[in-house]
């Protein structure tokens, strides 16, 4: 046909088989239980969707600021950011949202403590987000195109 080929139509006819057996099987099993995929289906699709990385562990040990300044070891001179024609090398947005993570600590920021951010989409709320991070507090982002009265 002109939407599928044979191959896929066969494909189909085998899950829509796969359905009908499990239901035969136990009339009381919900049809979100059945599975429909063959084991060589399901680890093809594990594989397309990097099933491993998604299920493992998360890693714990980096918070953003660490992976951030691994970034930064790494790659100091590259882009990190890029909003309306301007940049910010790994090395500018580090020293910024350093400063910034500074002042933030000495105006007591820190864990525990959340910093409202207002400000519009630029580089300079990556910057904000970033220092506010670094001061081991948590920011609350504030879009200013948001009604007064949300």
């Amino acid at each position: 046909t002109d939407v599928f080929d044979a191959a896929s139509i066969e494909a189909l006819l085998q899950r829509w088989e796969r359905v009908l057996a499990a239901m035969v099987a136990d009339a009381g099993q919900r049809l979100s239980a059945i599975d429909v995929l063959d084991p060589a289906e399901r680890l093809r699709l594990d594989e397309l969707g990097r099933r491993s990385v998604l299920t493992r562990p998360a890693d714990t040990t980096g918070s953003v600021p660490v992976l951030f300044a691994a970034q930064v070891a790494r790659t100091p001179e590259a882009v990190a950011v890029t909003f309306e024609g301007s940049s910010l090398s790994y090395r500018e947005l580090d020293e910024a949202s350093n400063r910034l993570a500074h002042l933030l600590v000495e105006s007591g920021a820190g864990p525990g403590r959340f910093v409202a951010l207002l400000l519009p989409r630029s580089a300079e709320a990556v910057v904000a987000m970033l220092g506010v991070l670094k001061a081991g507090a948590a920011y609350v982002p504030i879009d200013p195109a948001v009604p007064v009265a949300r």
